[in-house]
């Protein structure tokens, strides 16, 4: 059979595969069935035209970290930033060497590892029916929903998919990519914190009244004055323009003229976003990770203290000479004077209260992942839906990125990029509830890609016989050969 019949059977194998997996965890009716078949075909007819699949996966990629902070655009029931992850792996798997794709670091499989166990767990030893049919379920306005849990052991199934795609698809696909092209990271980094900052710029332009850009492509009203851009609430908006910022502080910083200039207007974007949401733990994290970024880049370092006072003297001149406007920003935010806080307080609170009685009910291994985005913090959606099992295989998991990120920052100033991601990361898990969204790993799929790349570079045979190859650290579990 020749390498264009074998590319075909690869690709149909692996679509069949998807299709399955993405069906069931997206629980995707007609109209999401049809988005990943017609993604099928395409990838079917590239392979018959003898199109370069390893350009168009790459390209796919650049196009899905663009995109996946945009989590209320949906095609039927798919959004198109997930939806273009499998069909990277499509394009590399039918047009790539086998070795591009590298099996991920140990803090990502441990992660996998406990997903398993835990729906095998919640499958053998699911909840009692009578705990489920009294647990307190709120909606964003406080109003007490009921939610059907005739299959939990299905749901789990489906949502543990969803996030074993998250948090292992992403890193793999993007590993492919910066294999095959050496400046793929970069551009990787590039685009996801562009694309976030037109979801910044977009949310700012609909607060501004001018337009309505964001309601046009996700038909999702807002939250009172709160704006979405092209996410499906206020806080996912801001969560991931948190995480985009380091990412924006990097461009800033860039001895690349067109980077910096990239960067100011991704960080002005991003903090005008973060603004618009309403979001007051998206507040808080916007400044502490710009602070962050500028205590962990290279090139800001040294000039830290100059950079804070600079800071500081800005804000206390504008509360100064223009009070009313630092009022303004404060009430928008919903730090003070929004009569809005104190009942998103008062649900919180409800809802923070009955995810302690889920992990009271089984500390273990939770009530299952189908609580997974009911409770009130990320920390506390772990304990309730996945108990002591989950929290410590996520808190294992951001350990393990934070101190690979930390080792290879002299490497490659990305990393401090990825690691003050990393840290509005943790603390933006005390405000906000967002566990298995796709876009919250990102920057660690982004640093996995990094690491792999530079150390296949440093083991690769040097072109020269006395050449030493460049010392690079080790990612742990992150090559393999």
């Amino acid at each position: 059979m020749g390498a264009r019949g074998r590319g075909t059977w690869v690709v149909a194998a692996v679509l069949l595969l998807v299709v399955l997996l993405e069906t069931y965890a997206l629980r995707a009716h007609t109209i999401g069935i049809v988005v990943i078949g017609a993604l099928a075909g395409l990838a079917l007819v590239v392979v018959a035209v003898g199109a370069d699949l390893v350009r168009i996966g790459a390209g796919t990629a650049y196009l899905s970290a663009f995109t996946l902070t945009w989590n209320g655009w949906f095609l039927g029931p798919v959004r198109p930033g997930d939806a273009l992850i499998p069909l990277v792996l499509i394009c590399f798997a039918a047009g790539a060497p086998v070795t591009v794709f590298r099996s991920p670091p140990w803090w990502i499989k441990q992660l996998v590892l406990a997903l398993v166990l835990g729906v095998v767990l919640i499958v053998l030893l699911p909840p009692e029916r009578s705990f489920l049919a009294q647990r307190v379920t709120l909606n964003a306005g406080g109003a007490v929903i009921y939610i059907p849990y005739d299959n939990v052991s299905s749901q789990n199934i489906s949502i543990a998919l969803k996030f074993i795609i998250a948090v292992a698809a992403i890193p793999i696909a993007f590993t492919a990519v910066a294999l095959t092209y050496k400046g793929a990271v970069r551009w990787l980094a590039i685009a996801f914190a562009a694309g976030a900052a037109v979801n910044g710029a977009v949310a700012f332009i609909d607060h501004t009244g001018v337009l309505s850009l964001g309601h046009y492509l996700t038909h999702i009203p807002n939250v009172s004055n709160r704006q979405l851009g092209f996410a499906n609430h206020p806080n996912f908006l801001a969560a991931g323009l948190v995480l985009a910022i380091p990412f924006a502080c990097w461009l800033l910083v860039s001895s690349v003229r067109w980077e910096r200039y990239l960067g100011l207007g991704c960080l002005m974007a991003d903090l005008l976003g973060v603004y618009a949401s309403g979001s007051r733990g998206g507040a808080v994290c916007a400044v502490g990770a710009v602070v962050l970024s500028f205590v962990l880049l290279p090139r800001t370092r040294p000039h830290l203290p100059v950079i804070l006072l600079g800071g500081l003297a800005g804000a206390a001149t504008v509360a100064v000479v223009f009070p009313s406007f630092g009022l303004a920003i404060l009430r928008v935010t919903r730090l003070v004077g929004n009569a809005t806080a104190a009942g998103s307080d008062l649900v919180r609170a409800r809802v923070a209260a009955q995810g302690w009685r889920d992990f009271d009910y089984s500390p273990i291994h939770g009530i299952g992942l189908q609580v997974s985005t009911q409770a009130s913090q990320v920390y506390l959606q772990e304990l309730a839906s996945g108990g002591i099992i989950l929290f410590a295989a996520m808190q294992a998991y951001m350990i393990g990125a934070a101190w690979d990120s930390w080792r290879f920052i002299r490497h490659n100033p990305l990393a401090a990029a990825v690691l003050g991601s990393i840290g509005a990361t943790l603390a933006l898990n005390i405000f906000e509830a967002d566990l298995t969204d796709r876009f919250y790993y990102v920057p660690e799929a982004i640093l996995v890609a990094m690491v792999v790349q530079a150390r296949s570079a440093a083991t690769a045979p040097s072109p020269e016989p006395n050449a030493v190859a460049p010392a690079v650290p080790a990612l742990t579990g992150a090559v393999s050969r």
